[in-house]
């Protein structure tokens, strides 16, 4: 069985300026001149990871340690300095659950608006429709105009529809 996520010696290199300018024209103007100096700052050193089909995982660690950044290179949001990501399959960051909602339509509208924005095509969504609805539990709410709805409930249709995932 393939892996849906292989983080294969991974790597991200953050460069941290080393001296403090007192306006944007000084530092531009030491960037041009190239007397910048950076430290290199690891988030990330060589991790390698595979996620099986079916698997779930909690990523625990302190404050700095790289949690975030590994999710947004898996997500695409950051190139690798190093290494590489392969994602079998589609992946929606946290940040971008419910972006493109119309508060205006209802849920069962928004289902099939942002799933199409997702990618996922009509005939696609028609199939998972009642896999979403469960799994966010609104089935009381589907014709409700979101502008009606907590954010959690918003939070709770996005992440349904963002997580339905093709065989």
């Amino acid at each position: 069985m393939e892996p849906i996520i292989k983080v294969d010696n991974v790597s991200m290199c953050f460069n941290l300026s080393t001296e403090k300018h007192e306006s944007l024209k000084e530092y531009l103007l030491a960037m041009v001149q190239g007397r910048l100096q950076y430290d290199e700052f690891y988030a990330l050193r060589d991790v390698s990871l595979d996620i099986m089909p079916g698997d779930f995982y909690g990523l625990v660690g302190l404050n700095g340690s790289g949690k975030s950044t590994l999710l947004k290179t898996i997500a695409g949001v950051y190139k690798p300095s190093k290494g590489k990501v392969t994602v079998n399959g589609t992946i929606a960051p946290l940040i971008e659950l419910g972006a493109g909602f119309d508060m205006d339509l209802t849920a069962r509208e928004n289902i099939y608006l942002n799933g199409t924005v997702l990618g996922f095509s009509p005939k696609y969504l028609d199939e998972k429709f009642d896999e979403i609805v469960e799994f966010s539990e609104l089935q009381n709410f589907l014709d409700v105009p979101l502008k009606n709805y907590s954010s959690g409930m918003v939070a709770r249709i996005g992440f349904a529809i963002a997580t339905i995932t093709k065989p």
